[in-house]
This record gives C-alpha cells, sequence and structure tokens, in this order.
C-alpha cells in the first residue's frame, strides 16, 4: 500500500457520557437542532490489534482498522496530552487485517518496534453507530468555530464480554480548543454529563486483560528556563491536572489503594500550584479556582483515610496478635467505613458539580483565562522570568519550614503538624521547578526532604488513626459484648503505635537536623 495516502495529524475532541434518555434529550435540543447542519448516520465496525504480550499498549498506543462503508481504515494512536488531544495517523488498507508497511517510517513505526509477521492479532472490536453533525459558530473575537458532534450508540466485545458505549464526541474541526468546552458547558446545563477520560480502546484492554484501571504517579515536568511565569504556570496546572485525571478511573474502581491516593496527590499539588501562582491569578479566578478544587480533594480523604489504617496501620497489629479476637470486629467496622468513603468518591465524581468544574478548568486552561481581567500588577508578575520566581518561591517555602520548625526536638505535637503541611507544600514546589535546575546540585537536598516527610507523616497517619477510632467508637451500634470490643481493639491499635510513635523519635530528630542542614539547590539561596 502507497505511503502517499498517510495522514499524521492531531485528534482533538472531548468525549462526554450519559444515560440514554439525556444523550436523547441532547440530540433534539436547539443548541443542536438550530445551530448545526443535518445529521447523518452510519455504522462503525473496527478490530483493535495487538501482540500475544500487548506491547503496544505497555507503549501507550492503540492500533485498530475500521470499516467505514466500503472503506478500510487503519489508525494508529497514543495516548496523547491531557484530556483533549491524542496523537493519530490514518492510512487506506485493503480490508480489516492490518497492514504495517502502510505506516511511515520513522514515526510512527519507530514507535512500536519490532513486530514479527504474523504476531498482530484481535484483542477486541467494537461495534457503532455513530450520528453526526457540524456546529459552526463565533467564537468571542469573532474567528470562526467549527466541531463535530458524534452520539456514539454500541459495545465493545472481547473474548464473549461486552460493554455498551453511549456517548457524545465533540471533535474540533476548526477554531479553538476552548470552544469545545464551552459548548459542554452549555450541554451539560441542559442535560446530566460526565468527561469520559478513557477512549474506547482503554476500555476495550480493560475489558479483554479482566484487569482494574490502573493508576500512575505525576509525569516529570521539564519546565523552559526561558519561560515567563504566565506560560509556566500552564504548564504545572495542566501537569497537576492530568495527574488527577489519569487516577480518577482506579479511584472510582476502588481496587487498589493507589487509585484514590494517587488522584488526591494530583489535586492537592493542583492546590499547591494554585497558591504558588497566586499573584498571577485575578482575584476572581483564584476564588473558584481554590474552592472547587478543596473541594474535591477533601471529598477523598475519608476513604484514603481508612485505606491507610486499614493496610499501614490495623494489618501489623493484627499480625502481631492474631489471638486477638476484637481485632477482627475492629476490622469490619473499618472495612464498612472504607466502603462508605468510596461511595462518596463515587457520589463526587458521578455529581453535575464535578463535571462543571472538570469543564470550567478546561475552558479556562484552553483560554488562557488567566490573562483576563488582569490588572497592571498582575501583569508584571505574568511576565516575570520563571527562574527568578522560582528562586524566590524556593527560598520563602525553605525559610517557613525551617521557621516552623525552630527547636524541632521540643516541638509539641500540633506544631509538628504545622511543619509537615510546610514540608509538603514545599516538596510539590520542588517537584515543580527542580527541571530548571541541575539534577546532581539537587538530590542531597531532595533526598534529606523525602526522608524527612516520610517519617514526619507517620506521626499524621497516627494522629488521624486517633480521630478515625473516635469516629467508629462513637456511631457503632450493636451488642455491648461487641461495643465492648471495638473500644478495647481502638485502644489496643492506637497505644501500639504511639508507642511506636516514641520509639521512632530519635530518626524524626535526626531526619529534621540532616533536612534542615541540606544546602538549598536553588540559585539565591
Amino acid at each position: 500500500m502507497a505511503n502517499s495516502h498517510d495522514r499524521q495529524q492531531s485528534e482533538i475532541e472531548l468525549k462526554l457520557t450519559a444515560d440514554p434518555s439525556s444523550l436523547k434529550a441532547l440530540r433534539r435540543s436547539p443548541v443542536l437542532t438550530r445551530k448545526a447542519g443535518r445529521a447523518s448516520t452510519r455504522n462503525l465496525e473496527s478490530v483493535y490489534y495487538d501482540t500475544p504480550d500487548h506491547r503496544l499498549h505497555k507503549r501507550k498506543l492503540a492500533f485498530r482498522v475500521r470499516k467505514k462503508g466500503r472503506q478500510f481504515i487503519q489508525t494508529l494512536k497514543d495516548e496523547g496530552d491531557g484530556m483533549l488531544q491524542r496523537g493519530e495517523w490514518e492510512a487506506p488498507v485493503r480490508s480489516l487485517e492490518p497492514d504495517l508497511d502502510a505506516l511511515p517510517n520513522p514515526d510512527p513505526r519507530g514507535r512500536i518496534g519490532l513486530v514479527l509477521p504474523g504476531e498482530l492479532q484481535p484483542v477486541f472490536a467494537s461495534r457503532i453507530r455513530r450520528t453526526t453533525r457540524i456546529l459552526s459558530d463565533q467564537g468571542e473575537d469573532g474567528s470562526p468555530n467549527e466541531i463535530e458532534i458524534a452520539f456514539d450508540d454500541g459495545v465493545v466485545e472481547s473474548n464473549g464480554q461486552s460493554v455498551p458505549v453511549a456517548e457524545l464526541e465533540l471533535e474540533l474541526v476548526q477554531g479553538s480548543p476552548e470552544s469545545l468546552y464551552n459548548l459542554a458547558l452549555e450541554l451539560h446545563e441542559l442535560a446530566p454529563l460526565k468527561v469520559e477520560l478513557r477512549s474506547k480502546s482503554a476500555r476495550g484492554y480493560v475489558l479483554a486483560k479482566g484487569e482494574s484501571p490502573g493508576w500512575s504517579k505525576a509525569r516529570a515536568l521539564k519546565l523552559k528556563p526561558g519561560a515567563t511565569v504566565a506560560h509556566t504556570l500552564e504548564a504545572v496546572i495542566r501537569n497537576c491536572m492530568d495527574h488527577w485525571l489519569q487516577n480518577e478511573a482506579a479511584a472510582v474502581a476502588g481496587d487498589h489503594p493507589e487509585g484514590v491516593h494517587q488522584m488526591r496527590v494530583g489535586l492537592r499539588r493542583l492546590r499547591s500550584a494554585i497558591s504558588l501562582f497566586a499573584n498571577a491569578i485575578p482575584a476572581e479566578q483564584l476564588g473558584w479556582l481554590k474552592e472547587e478544587t478543596k473541594w474535591v480533594a477533601n471529598s477523598l480523604g475519608p476513604a484514603r483515610d481508612w485505606d491507610v489504617f486499614l493496610a499501614s496501620l490495623l494489618a501489623p497489629v493484627m499480625a502481631a496478635r492474631p489471638e486477638d479476637g476484637s481485632l477482627v470486629i475492629l476490622k469490619q467496622a473499618a472495612e464498612a467505613a472504607r466502603a462508605a468513603g468510596y461511595d462518596q468518591v463515587h457520589a463526587t465524581v458521578a455529581s453535575p458539580r464535578y463535571t462543571r468544574y472538570l469543564l470550567r478548568l478546561g475552558a479556562w486552561l484552553e483560554g488562557e483565562g488567566w490573562r483576563g481581567g488582569t490588572t497592571p500588577k498582575i501583569r508584571a508578575w505574568q511576565d516575570r522570568p520563571i527562574v527568578e520566581l522560582a528562586d524566590h518561591l524556593l527560598s520563602k517555602r525553605h525559610k517557613a519550614v525551617l521557621k516552623l520548625g525552630r527547636g524541632f526536638e521540643d516541638l509539641p505535637t500540633e506544631q509538628r503538624h504545622e511543619v509537615r503541611i510546610a514540608l509538603k507544600k514545599l516538596r510539590y514546589a520542588t517537584e515543580f521547578f527542580r527541571s530548571l535546575y541541575g539534577k546532581k546540585q539537587a538530590r542531597p537536598y531532595l533526598q534529606a526532604l523525602a526522608e524527612l516527610q516520610d517519617t514526619i507523616g507517620h506521626l499524621n497517619d497516627v494522629a488521624v488513626a486517633d480521630g478515625l477510632m473516635d469516629d467508629v467508637t462513637a456511631t457503632a451500634r450493636g451488642p455491648d459484648s461487641e461495643l465492648g470490643a471495638l473500644h478495647r481493639a481502638a485502644g489496643t491499635v492506637v497505644g501500639w503505635h504511639e508507642h511506636g510513635v516514641a520509639v521512632l523519635e530519635p530518626k524524626i530528630v535526626a531526619d529534621w537536623h540532616d533536612f534542615a542542614g541540606a544546602p538549598p539547590f536553588w540559585h539565591k539561596a
């Protein structure tokens, strides 16, 4: 097959899901019937291929052949950038069988790597009935916007199993990506929608492999030293948003504690970033950014706290005291409380408020909302070189930790808690800005910071456990014998770890002195 027909582009689309009745209502809404062109419907049959060990999937690639009418189109996609953008390469082929020779060299052929003849096999398939129409309007600046609106109904199938597909795709044909979010917000007010972060291929692999959604840590940031504060603000917030959203599915599934943990860390990093760049963001925008991000992050707290309690605090006590039946009663109560915590996670992610916040934040990023409503002072902050501001912010947060930790050996628990919070803010700042400095230069400081944060973090886990035990014993219901056992078990766990904190004290103090003596790595320390 000749390569002259190969097409490489970036696909910019937003996927949204809703219940069938909501999607039906949206099809008939005036927003679409009055503004969009005539609808057309077609059937799409797609087969997704991979090697037996799923090497393409491990490389964050999806490889399919799709039948569209009498045509067969082969497509390779990467996981893309954030919610909207995915790399895409297309080429016509003769049938539903893939043809690797139709892919151009060196990219994307080089991304796939070595694939032997006959090694590509079908992994899953999709059958979709797609109804599309084109909406054309103008942006606020008068520039033309053109969006393809597609309603997809069908299934993804693998190994005799299937999952339904009922979604709305908004794909940018012309104009600003911000217009996708603005249209989604308009539709969301007509019928409740949810942003679908996983592609059909991602859902297909979950079905084919029988695995739960995976979790991931934050991607390393690579900032440009010559960038301004405004450009860096965008890069940092996109990184935090990506970290949070990459873990949403795993958090909702609840099959691994890291899912909700990493989603919560992503949101906490976002809160820290908003605080770091507060002087470069107009006050009105700053208000809703802080409020909504805090709301989502806090809603994940109970699930995370009970995960930590069960895995890190209760489990070692049960292992050391296998004969203590009261601990089994405590475990059952803790598992029920954790289930309630995950119910709260589900309710938050499924809520219209969450979708509205996510779409509003996406529109703010794509439209560079921080540039609107600015004062001369804010614009001056936005135009500053990032290296200059990074030096200032790192120094400021470093000094705040040292000030709070003065006389660390004699600090009461409440003040050590303040030190821990300041350390976390400092840690996030170093993660954001570390690419501006030499790795070797930063290593000793970052190692000392991480070690101290880990040890002092255990103090907080024990303090949180004390509060959890108060909650679970105060709300428990049942026979007096079980309630008495529950109270005894709670006292056993808290006492066990309070003793452990006393044993850990010399290490905590040593780690503090190691950190306080570590040389800062930024320019104007």
